[in-house]
């Protein structure tokens, strides 16, 4: 007789929505729409800690286990999949919160956006490069990557007494945005081999500046720099599994990237 323990499954990390509105936000909306879809999660499940980003007793979770919301754009600009993803896992408690999100009101005064969960599971599930199949690009992995929504510093560059610009030793000016960039990335990704900043994005073939975007929460902190926003194509030696998310904003949509072949 087998009287060994049977492994306790992973919990899922990933749940995934298709926008079922019969007109839906633009990208440059999604920090609007991340706050309220991180709202409407809390209340379904009644503050919890995943969502929350803090404990019951008010105490900020430590890392960036807890709830990242992305959206993801069609063709034309507009919002088609919402994706809530967290490293820590989601709970019953969590997952009952996820399955009753049905719809998110407010991201633009009483406009309603109906949403259908495709899913909950883990990475490897909805990670692909395939957007017709709905796969998530955000969750693929890939070697470049490129920004699909605006890097928003946390740092101000540094500079001397003189006015000189302060630089590390691959000549950065220390705080600027793609150093601060690279620190944010070291924390969870290997060093890049390469950084360049990208000035726009593009649906339906034509360009969207950076400045497009919302940029600033209504409600809650978060450190920021600055109210300009970047973009950036990064490189690496090797392939890296998604999501990357950096920066002011992380957890509400900002600073992701998507594979340079969705790009």
């Amino acid at each position: 007789m087998d009287l060994q323990p049977k492994p306790v499954p992973e919990p899922p990390t990933v749940a995934r929505y298709i926008i079922a509105s019969r007109t839906s936000p633009r990208l440059t909306e999604t920090l609007a729409v991340a706050e309220k879809v991180r709202e409407a999660l809390q209340h379904h499940s009644d503050g919890a800690a995943v969502f929350a980003g803090k404990t019951a007793d008010g105490r900020p979770l430590a890392g960036h286990g807890h709830a990242f919301i992305f959206c993801e754009a069609a063709a034309d600009g507009h919002i088609r999949y919402v994706t809530a993803y967290a490293s820590m896992g989601f709970d019953r408690r969590a997952q009952r919160a996820l399955s009753h999100l049905v719809e998110v009101w407010g991201y633009r005064r009483d406009h309603k956006m109906q949403m259908v969960l495709t899913g909950i599971g883990r990475p490897e599930d909805f990670g692909g490069l395939r957007v017709d199949a709905g796969h998530c690009p955000l969750l693929a992995e890939a070697r470049v990557w490129v920004s699909h929504t605006p890097f928003v510093p946390t740092r101000h560059a540094k500079v001397t007494r003189a006015g000189k610009p302060k630089r590390d030793d691959r000549g950065l000016q220390i705080g600027s945005p793609e150093h601060d960039l690279r620190r944010l990335l070291a924390e969870r990704f290997p060093e890049p081999i390469k950084v360049e900043s990208v000035p726009e994005t593009r649906f339906g073939g034509r360009p969207t500046r950076w400045s497009s975007f919302c940029t600033l929460r209504k409600r809650g902190g978060g450190r920021r720099s600055t109210a300009v926003s970047y973009g950036f194509r990064i490189e690496f030696d090797k392939p890296v599994h998604g999501p990357i998310a950096v920066g002011y904003g992380a957890h509400f949509g900002l600073g992701t990237f998507t594979p340079e072949a969705l790009s």
